[in-house]
């Protein structure tokens, strides 16, 4: 008998960030998150405004990292705020640190 055990998959490298001081863990991309924010980021293809744009960003990094304050977010810059976005997908972003404490940029 095969069986396939999804609890010993390995999930996704834990991810963080740091903001403002306070570190919050990423969750990972569930089904269930992946489809709100597919439909969230289809929605927003053809929105003329920028400013609702950016809202849903807001709103879309705080489903994948629920312990920051919106009021945290809404200080940052706007590429801070893309890094974010970025870094959540899995993609390179400048001024990732690695994991072991060596402080060493990866």
């Amino acid at each position: 008998m095969k069986v396939l055990n999804l609890d010993k998959l390995n999930k996704q490298e834990g991810r963080q960030i740091v903001l403002f001081g306070k570190t919050h863990a990423i969750d990972g991309m569930t089904v269930d998150n992946f489809i709100k924010t597919t439909s969230v980021a289809e929605q927003l293809a053809d929105e003329p405004s920028i400013a609702k744009q950016v809202e849903a960003t807001v709103d879309l990094i705080l489903r994948s990292a629920p312990t920051i304050d919106r009021a945290d977010l809404l200080k940052l810059e706007l590429e801070q705020l893309q890094a974010i976005v970025a870094f959540i997908k899995g993609e390179d972003v400048d001024g990732v640190e690695s994991s072991e404490g060596n402080g060493e940029k990866k």
